[in-house]
C-alpha cells in the first residue's frame, strides 16, 4: 500500500516511498509484500466491470495491458522520480524503442547528443532505414550546435550520465533550449537514477532506465521503465499494449523487491565507486579515471550543480591499448569480467568490445574512447577486497 497522506506529517521522503510506495491491491492474509500474480487474464463479474477495466479505469482485465504487480511498480517508480506516472516494459531497449515510436512520425527528426548507449544509436539507424526516421547529432556539451539543430525537431533523446565516459549533462540549460523550440526531451537516466538524481526536476519530459541495471540490481531480470507526465505515459501505454512489449507478473515482483533496497543499495555502491576512482586516480598504474564526482572529470561543476550525488560506475583507462585492457579484465578475480552494470556483484567490461564494439575506429576516437578503456561497475563488496583485486590486476599487468 502507499503511505497514508497525514497532513500533520511531511510528506515521505523517496528512500520511505521506496519501500512503502505503490497502491498495491488488499490482501485478506495480511502479506505484507505484493503476491505475484500469475495470470494471463482476470475474471470480471458484469460486463459493465469488464469495460471498466479495459478503459483503464479500473485494475485487471489482460495481462498484456497490464496487471496488479506491473501497477504496484509503475506507481512506485514514479513516486522516486517525481513523475505524475510511469510505464513498465521487457527490457531497456523495448522502452527506448516506445518512447520513439510514440513520438517521432514517419520522416520526423529526432535530435541526439553523440554520447549515447551503443544499442541507442543502432536503434536510430534502423529506425531510420525502415520508417524514414531522421537523426541529427550533435556534440555532447556543446549548446551552441544543439541550439542550431533543434528547430523543426520533435524529440531531444540524451543520455546522462553517459556511457563509458560518464559526461554529465547540463539538464537546465538543455532543457531550456528545447522548450525554446517545442521539442521534447526524453533522457536515459540508467547510471544515476532515482536515488541519485531526479531529471524530471531539471525540465527533462520523459526519463528512461534500463530497470535490468541498479533498478532491479541483483543482475537476475530484464526490465526498462517510463516516467513522466500522465498523458505521455498513456501514450507509451498505449504503444507497449499494441506492440506487445510488457515484461511478466515475476518479474515485476522481482523488480518491486529490489526498489524497495534501492536507496541503500546505491548509496553504498556510489561511496565505494568513488573511493576507488579517489585511489586509482593517484596510481601511476594507470593513465586515467573518469567519475563525475573526481574534481578532474570535465563535468565535475555541472554534475553538483545539477544536483548528482554519485555514480556506481567508474571508467578507467589503463595505458597499453586492449593488449593490457584485456589482461587486467582477465587477471580480477573478485570483479567479474561481464556486461551489464548495477548489479550487488562487481563487473568490468571493455567498451571497444561490448557497449560500442558497433562504433568505427574513427568514431570511439571522436568519443573519446580509447582501446584501453574499462568500465568498471561497482557493486556490494567490501571496499578494501576491491581495491586488493584491482591493485592484484595491474600489478601482474605491467
Amino acid at each position: 500500500m502507499s503511505v497514508p497522506d497525514d497532513p500533520r506529517r511531511a510528506p515521505p521522503r523517496p528512500a520511505t516511498q521506496a519501500v512503502h510506495g505503490g497502491a498495491g491491491p488488499g490482501e485478506p492474509t495480511g502479506a505484507v509484500t505484493t503476491p505475484v500474480y500469475r495470470t494471463s487474464t482476470h475474471r470480471f463479474a458484469t460486463a459493465d466491470d469488464m469495460l471498466a477495466a479495459a478503459r483503464g479505469e479500473r485494475p485487471g482485465f489482460y495481462t498484456r495491458y497490464g496487471g496488479p504487480n506491473f501497477r504496484v511498480v509503475e506507481q512506485k517508480h514514479a513516486l522516486l522520480h517525481g513523475a505524475e506516472d510511469s510505464v513498465l516494459f521487457g527490457s531497456g531497449m523495448a522502452a527506448v524503442a516506445a518512447v520513439l515510436q510514440s513520438f517521432v512520425a514517419t520522416g520526423q527528426r529526432v535530435v541526439a547528443l553523440r554520447d549515447v548507449y551503443g544499442g541507442t544509436r543502432d536503434l536510430l539507424g534502423f529506425l531510420g532505414r525502415q520508417s524514414g526516421l531522421v537523426t541529427t547529432w550533435v556534440p555532447t556539451g556543446d549548446l551552441a550546435a544543439l541550439e542550431r539543430a533543434l528547430p523543426g525537431a520533435r524529440l531531444l533523446w540524451a543520455e546522462s550520465p553517459t556511457n563509458p565516459m560518464l559526461r554529465v549533462l547540463d539538464l537546465p540549460a538543455l532543457c531550456a533550449a528545447a522548450r525554446r523550440h517545442g521539442v521534447l526531451v526524453a533522457l536515459d537516466a540508467t547510471f544515476a537514477g532515482p536515488a541519485l538524481q531526479r531529471p524530471l526536476l531539471h525540465g527533462v519530459d520523459l526519463v528512461m532506465e534500463s530497470a535490468t541495471k541498479s533498478l532491479g540490481g541483483h543482475s537476475d531480470l530484464l526490465a526498462g521503465l517510463v516516467c513522466g507526465r500522465a498523458a505521455h505515459v498513456a501514450t507509451l501505454r498505449t504503444t507497449r499494449k499494441l506492440l506487445g512489449g510488457i515484461s511478466d507478473p515475476e518479474t515485476a515482483w522481482l523488480l518491486e523487491r529490489s526498489l524497495k533496497t534501492l536507496h541503500a543499495r546505491v548509496e553504498r555502491q556510489a561511496a565505494s565507486a568513488l573511493e576507488l576512482a579517489r585511489r586509482l586516480a593517484a596510481d601511476r598504474r594507470v593513465v586515467r579515471v573518469l567519475h563525475p564526482l573526481l574534481p578532474s572529470h570535465p563535468d565535475h561543476e555541472v554534475a553538483r550543480r545539477t544536483g548528482l550525488s554519485g555514480c556506481g560506475v567508474l571508467t578507467v583507462a589503463v595505458g597499453g591499448g586492449l593488449a593490457r585492457a584485456r589482461a587486467v579484465a582477465e587477471r580480477l578475480r573478485l570483479v567479474s569480467h561481464a556486461a551489464s552494470l548495477g548489479g550487488v556483484e562487481s563487473l568490468v567490461s571493455l567498451p571497444v568490445l561490448t557497449s560500442h564494439a558497433m562504433f568505427t575506429p574513427a568514431e570511439r576516437a571522436e568519443a573519446g574512447i580509447g582501446d584501453d578503456l574499462l568500465r568498471l561497475s561497482v557493486g556490494l563488496e567490501d571496499v578494501e577486497d576491491l581495491w586488493a583485486d584491482l591493485a592484484g590486476a595491474l600489478d601482474a599487468t605491467p
